[in-house]
């Protein structure tokens, strides 16, 4: 017979937009390098009115909660806008928001996978692209 304990149960807590029913996803993934790094990703999806995600390994690494993990054996989502930042495009990762109705990939490695499904590809660092793209967003909704 099978014996279980439960040990401890974590509630999760939501700030802003639930990740999976954000129409706009923003994912980082280990090319994100730290938790401070980060906050870019969050200050994006802020400006977008949208929920933060990421890969694996940088749950893995606690620069996010475990609860914000897209992929195999994370969270799928399907929201109207999926933006992949540094991160490489592993299927794990792929399989947990290929039903996103359009899918942006930032990062510097031309030839990462994440480019094989995405819509949109912006080859370049995302240190330089994702704080001029937050700074656009920020000044079209001014205006």
């Amino acid at each position: 017979m099978l014996k279980i304990k439960v040990v401890e149960r974590i509630k999760e807590e939501v700030q802003g937009v639930k990740l999976e029913d954000a129409e706009v996803v923003v994912s980082g993934g280990r090319g994100i390098g730290s938790k401070q790094n980060f906050e870019m990703v969050y200050e994006l999806a802020r400006v977008l009115g949208g929920a933060v995600g990421a890969t694996r390994p940088a749950c893995d690494e606690g620069w996010t909660p475990v609860t914000l993990q897209v992929g195999q054996s994370g969270k799928v989502v399907s929201p109207k806008i999926y933006i992949a930042v540094a991160l490489s495009g592993a299927m794990s990762h792929i399989t947990g928001c290929l039903g996103s109705k359009c899918i942006v990939a930032i990062n510097k490695d031309k030839d990462a996978n994440i480019f094989n499904v995405a819509n949109f590809g912006i080859i370049g660092d995302y240190k330089e692209v994702v704080p001029a793209l937050t700074a656009k967003i920020k000044e079209l909704k001014s205006t």
